[in-house]
């Protein structure tokens, strides 16, 4: 009786802690994979991830080098986020062509649109060159030397790939801060064209007011196509290139999902930071949120009042507010999560913890003692160089559109394609809105930048001297002087190096004089903090540690779970601690909330969805009502969006698109407890497709379950 009540012990621990971690695919152990299998996988490794056969492994994409995606069909048919595709959405509408506002269907292949620079990267292997890059550093190298070291030994290593095939790259990277290192070997194909979106109301439903809440009920999908040549060889864009056929790609159930059901995701997870100190973390909230938050506030706020003038500036900014108001949330919840949970507090005690393991025997945990002191002692003396550097990026590398392309073309070496960053950079700016979020954020900088050496030097003397200390007439000089703020003559210029005698050419200078003073810090930060790493690591070698998020493909796995901790969601209560949404709560925020942009539906949308006319074989089979949103246990971080979400038979059930605002905290500490992935159910995709947009020939390519 002991041994059952103790195996059953064992079962439930092992449920409450299997959801954490992004797991790196070729590189399972016997004991995540003996976890995969007690929550429900039914495939194989090799069905997961093999090199010699069609696998999961190879259905998965990164997108574009900031997103994850999942091809669904034998013609290169790829599922992904509605945001995750919003630029390139947005760079096909128009006032007249509005595919932001009222959606997008190519009904041929004739039809579907090809985009400038976007690529899909499939992962072909992963292989632990640790031995090889650790090894070939020197006895006794200094910082300097170790990291040239492993610069040469990773650039020889990805020589050594065998580029045969067409659009092979390499990459190595670093896990653990530097304790290990792996090469990932991919295939690019760069012809990648939009086959279909939902209209933003569906798409982006629920907007800044929802990001990263529950209850949800978006529906943030869309649809490319990658194409090849002839030969399924990757190729540049084309009209005689076909659609791509890939190895393997994904089955698509309409089963759904129980409570307590396994969930699988397969993506490239951007970044984590879980192994960081208390003092790394302290930092974060104090130079990295803080700043991220007050000064992205003052940007969005002449950014919502230009897209409210006209159908043109709407569009135009579009993709330029949800970029910058994802993470200007994103900074105020993580803090908030930060505080809610005693996160520092938690930390600070594992490092208790750990020096005291140290001090049982320094000898042979000698190279532990003192790195709380050093990391300390960093982020004490280095905590208004942190706040300046990210308060310069945030005003001037990241601010307004035309300064800021100034300012990055000082920055970098001088290359032949002017022109062509010229075209990218004034697709889509408004000079007189572009002037006001200049205006507002030098103004911004000069009010909050920690320390006088950090200052600007020649621009607050020129504002005192010529104009009386008026910014606002400083800026409009600037702007009606300068031919940077005219993009019709900036398409004549053809080398950046003309324009030197600009007036804005002398501001970017002066301002860039502030970025030496705050870039450079004292001390090697990065060799204390793997070291903590390292430390926590071999204090608790019965644990098995994942590797943090680096966008390299990553499993994470974990169950269809309810949620029951959210008191402050919008929507139907009842819904709020629900796992999944119906087309009820959607109708009820569009109904209740008039005058919020965010809930506001076009009428085709509402008429839809009041009717709610949707195909029984979308509905789920126990409620009878469409499922719009769920919510699983499994891991989730930027550059996870669009990544496919499967059942344990490996069909795909959904698209992950967001996290919880009670777990926001999940990038430098995940919670068993709250964290949760949000997902727009697969059958609410299909009917999107089939009901409201009658995407027939989409539905035909699918292999249904």
């Amino acid at each position: 009786m002991k041994k059952i009540i103790l195996f059953l012990f064992s079962f439930v621990t092992l449920l409450v802690h299997a959801d954490e971690g992004m797991w790196v695919m070729g590189n399972l152990s016997a004991k995540t994979d003996s976890i995969l299998r007690q929550l429900g996988l039914e495939l194989t490794p090799e069905e997961l991830y093999s090199t010699e056969n069609p696998s999961l492994n190879d259905a998965i994409v990164q997108l574009g080098g900031f997103c994850s995606g999942v091809v669904v069909s034998p013609d290169g048919l790829m599922f992904t986020n509605h945001h995750c595709g919003f630029d390139a959405i947005q760079d096909h509408s128009t006032p007249k062509h509005d595919y932001l506002k009222n959606g997008f269907y190519a009904k041929s292949f004739e039809e579907e649109l090809p985009n400038e620079d976007l690529y899909v990267l499939f992962h072909i292997k992963t292989v632990d060159v640790t031995d090889l890059i650790l090894g070939s550093i020197p006895e006794g190298a200094t910082a300097f030397q170790a990291d040239s070291t492993i610069d040469a030994m990773s650039l020889k290593l990805m020589k050594m790939v065998d580029y045969s095939g067409k659009g092979i790259q390499s990459e190595v990277n670093a896990f653990y801060k530097g304790s290990r290192y792996f090469l990932s070997i991919y295939q690019r194909y760069d012809d990648v064209r939009l086959v279909y979106a939902p209209p933003q109301c569906l798409g982006k439903y629920g907007g800044d007011t929802d990001n990263w809440m529950w209850p949800r009920q978006t529906c943030d999908f869309s649809v490319f196509r990658i194409y090849a040549d002839k030969d399924n060889n990757p190729a540049e864009y084309s009209k005689d290139n076909v659609p791509y056929h890939p190895r393997k790609y994904a089955h698509v159930s309409t089963k759904g999902y129980y409570d307590g059901s396994f969930a699988m995701t397969l993506g490239y997870p951007g970044s984590t930071d879980r192994y960081l100190s208390s003092y790394g973390i302290e930092s974060t909230m104090r130079t990295t949120n803080d700043v991220r938050y007050q000064v992205r506030g003052v940007k969005l706020a002449i950014l919502n009042e230009a897209m409210q003038q006209s159908d043109a500036l709407r569009i135009m900014y579009a993709s330029k507010h949800a970029s910058s108001s994802n993470y200007w949330k994103f900074s105020l919840g993580q803090n908030t999560a930060l505080d809610n949970l005693h996160v520092i507090d938690e930390k600070r005690q594992l490092e208790k913890e750990l020096m005291q393991w140290v001090e049982k025997d320094t000898i042979a945990r000698g190279r532990y003692v003192g790195v709380l002191d050093s990391l300390q002692n960093f982020y004490t003396s280095n905590y208004e160089i942190l706040y300046g550097r990210n308060l310069w990026i945030e005003s001037f590398y990241s601010g307004s559109d035309i300064f800021s392309f100034v300012v990055r073309n000082l920055m970098r070496s001088r290359e032949d394609d002017f022109q062509e960053r010229v075209e990218k950079q004034y697709r889509d700016i408004d000079v007189e809105t572009d002037k006001k979020v200049f205006l507002a954020l030098l103004q911004n900088y000069i009010q909050h930048v920690p320390s006088e050496r950090f200052q600007l030097k020649e621009i607050p003397q020129l504002v005192d001297s010529l104009y009386q200390g008026d910014y606002a007439r400083y800026v409009d000089d600037l702007y009606a002087r300068s031919i940077f703020a005219r993009p019709e003559d900036m398409k004549k210029v053809h080398n950046f190096d003309e324009l030197a005698d600009d007036p804005m050419h002398d501001a970017a200078v002066d301002v860039l004089g502030a970025f030496f003073s705050v870039w450079g810090w004292r001390g090697n930060i990065e060799e204390f903090e793997r070291l903590l790493g390292d430390g926590i690591r071999e204090m608790n070698n019965d644990h098995e540690y994942y590797p943090d998020a680096n966008f390299t493909m990553r499993l994470s796995y974990g169950l269809c779970k309810p949620i029951d901790f959210a008191p402050g969601t919008t929507g139907l209560k009842e819904e709020a601690t629900s796992m999944v949404t119906t087309p009820r709560s959607f109708l009820n925020k569009h109904e209740q909330n008039p005058d919020n942009y965010d809930y506001r539906l076009i009428d085709p949308v509402y008429k839809w969805m009041k009717k709610g006319k949707f195909s029984q074989q979308y509905l789920d089979r126990k409620t009878g009502t469409l499922p719009l949103c769920f919510l699983t246990t499994n891991d989730i971080t930027g550059g996870n969006s669009g990544s496919g979400m499967f059942d344990g038979k490996g069909r795909l059930i959904g698209l992950a698109f967001d996290g919880n605002w009670e777990a926001m905290s999940g990038d430098l500490k995940f919670d068993n407890a709250l964290q949760r992935c949000i997902g727009v159910d697969i059958r609410y995709v299909l009917s999107v497709m089939d009901d409201y947009s009658h995407a027939k020939r989409l539905i035909k390519e699918l292999t249904l379950e």
